[in-house]
């Protein structure tokens, strides 16, 4: 037979049985046609492509990401992702979801068409993660869950952040959970810490999967529960290095699978994608076979994906040649036998156009300079506090903190290691806002304003100057949303996010050097880490214990009870 492709003088890596031979690999319109056993006849094709005694196998799946959090369109997306190796990327658009509802979810449907990288879409199941406590642009309950569910390329329901909410039987969890059962697609967990009965309740309400798992404690019970591991690894959380001494201990990882939640374009262009996490993982002491079925053959079975995931007879043609299975790097990427990439590159390069968007920053106020000041009367105020800790800029607790008043406001920004937190409603819902003091935050000059702020990615500032920080988000409240930084009264950094106030048309290498730029003024600023933008970002998170302020107030995220401001 004459095939359309024929991939000669590979070394097959047999993710089945675990073994590697060399073979032929022939590719009839876009599926895997046959695979060669040892001595078996040579092929003939239209087209017959030399291999070089490199090593074949699957291409990568990511089973949970968001591509907003790389800053960048789709289609940049997938050209950052594509040369790495990941053919295939389960997105959860919960993001853009927030800020422009179900219509959100059909632009990423759309530009997620006809890219070099296949990109499957779960339902947002916690569009806003919690509700009653935060305002996005178009609440997600049963019915809008329904809607998803029946458009093509959905593969499931998103992270089932709100677990409190699962495990108390919430009216709208149990709508979400129905409709993802009714439709019996793919369930994926999002359960930081949760364990004992609670971890079975959730289990029992048709979650499947994790990749919140931190400690190996943890792991190893939501393992023994029957739980699916999405071993993450982040710009921002490295839980595959922590985790990798368990799974180095267990003889069966068939319920492990690997993910990268938020990337940024730096590390997308320095460090790569899932081929990283191969590699770390490879380092670290996995058998590399291993390591490749977490990126393809488990991921695939998780996500009821029956025609990828390995190189059996019928799947797509999506295959990487690799020189070095302890050095994993694709030299080559086949995308439905197409090759697409070579040597870390795209082979074609689309022709980049800037589009238009729609305008996401729906202010029903202008913001005022008072927006930022906390009235007060007499000598001094008492005020409830977001603390940090100095070992941990995620996890917070309550303070009741003094200050003294000037002027009939609240004297807090120039009170040391004391800073303010801003959150302005931007989806023409409320016209919410709020204001609280910070206390070891870190921050040491300037001011920041930002739409990128989890989940509902209202318009977000932090500051020590009420001044500066009305620069900032007046600056910011003018464009599509974005990133805008004040220093001594001027701005010396803006980023521009016109899609969503979330992505933006920039290729992967430009948006990591306007990150470089971002993250040099934010340390500057006193925010600490490699990542202090994402940091940022989750500030206003109402599901991060243990206060938050979102547009509503203070926010008790274990209670999900508001907080008064005033504490006297």
């Amino acid at each position: 037979m004459l095939y359309d492709l024929v991939i000669k003088n590979t070394i097959y890596v047999n993710l089945f049985t675990h073994e590697m031979y060399p073979a032929q690999i022939a590719v009839q319109s876009g599926r895997i046609a046959h695979v060669t056993q040892p001595g078996e006849a040579e092929l003939t094709g239209v087209w017959e492509y030399d291999a070089k005694n490199k090593f074949a196998v699957p291409g990568l799946i990511d089973t949970h990401l968001h591509i907003e959090s790389s800053m960048m369109t789709p289609r940049y997306f997938a050209r950052a992702l594509a040369p790495r190796g990941t053919t295939t990327v389960c997105a959860d658009p919960h993001e853009i979801a927030n800020v422009m509802g179900l219509k959100g979810i059909q632009y990423m449907l759309q530009a997620t068409e006809n890219l070099p990288l296949r990109v499957l879409i779960l339902a947002p199941s916690c569009v806003p993660s919690v509700p009653e406590v935060e305002t996005c642009r178009e609440p997600f309950g049963g019915k809008e869950i329904e809607w998803i569910l029946e458009q093509p390329r959905i593969a499931g329901l998103g992270e089932v952040m709100d677990y409190p909410g699962v495990v108390a039987d919430a009216p709208r969890m149990q709508e979400v959970l129905c409709a993802g059962r009714k439709a019996g697609v793919f369930i994926q967990g999002h359960a930081p810490d949760l364990t004992g009965e609670e971890l079975s309740r959730y289990l029992a309400a048709g979650c499947e999967s994790d990749h919140e798992t931190h400690r190996v404690e943890e792991a190893l019970e939501k393992l023994r529960a029957g739980m699916v591991l999405e071993v993450r690894h982040a710009s921002n959380c490295y839980d595959l290095e922590r985790l990798l001494p368990l799974l180095l201990r267990l003889d069966c990882l068939e319920n492990i699978t690997f993910c990268t939640d938020d990337t940024e374009p730096g590390d997308l262009v320095e460090h790569g994608h899932l081929d990283e996490m191969i590699r770390i993982a490879v380092k670290g002491g996995m058998d590399p076979i291993d390591a490749i079925k977490a990126a393809t053959v488990n991921a695939a079975r998780l996500i009821r994906l029956r025609d990828r995931g390995s190189l059996r007879p019928g799947n797509l043609a999506d295959l990487l040649l690799v020189s070095d299975l302890h050095d994993f790097r694709p030299d080559e990427v086949f995308l439905g036998g197409e090759l697409i990439a070579r040597g870390g590159n795209m082979i074609r390069e689309d022709k980049e156009e800037k589009q238009s968007y729609p305008n996401t920053m729906l202010l029903t106020t202008p913001i005022r300079p008072e927006d930022f000041q906390v009235p007060a009367h007499g000598p001094s105020v008492k005020l409830h506090t977001i603390a940090y800790n100095d070992d941990n800029k995620f996890v917070t607790s309550l303070e009741t903190c003094e200050f003294p008043v000037e002027n009939g406001c609240a004297c807090i920004g120039n009170q040391a290691d004391f800073s303010l937190f801003a959150v302005f409603e931007r989806h023409g819902r409320n016209g919410s806002r709020a204001l609280a003091p910070v206390h070891r935050l870190g921050l040491v000059t300037g001011a920041v304003a930002t739409t990128i702020s989890h989940d509902c990615h209202n318009l977000f500032v932090a500051g020590r100057d009420p001044q500066e920080m009305y620069l900032a988000a007046s600056t910011l409240a003018a464009t599509g949303g974005g990133i805008v930084c004040v220093e001594q009264g001027r701005v010396v950094f803006q980023l521009e996010l016109p899609l969503a106030g979330l992505m933006c048309d920039e290729p992967p290498q430009v948006m990591a050097q306007k990150l470089e730029q971002l993250k040099e003024v934010l340390s500057r600023f006193g925010l600490p880490g490699h990542t202090p933008h994402m940091m940022l970002s989750s500030f206003a998170l109402a599901v991060i214990p243990a206060v938050r302020l979102t547009d509503r107030g203070l926010l008790d995220t274990i209670r999900q009870e508001m907080i008064p401001l005033y504490a006297d």
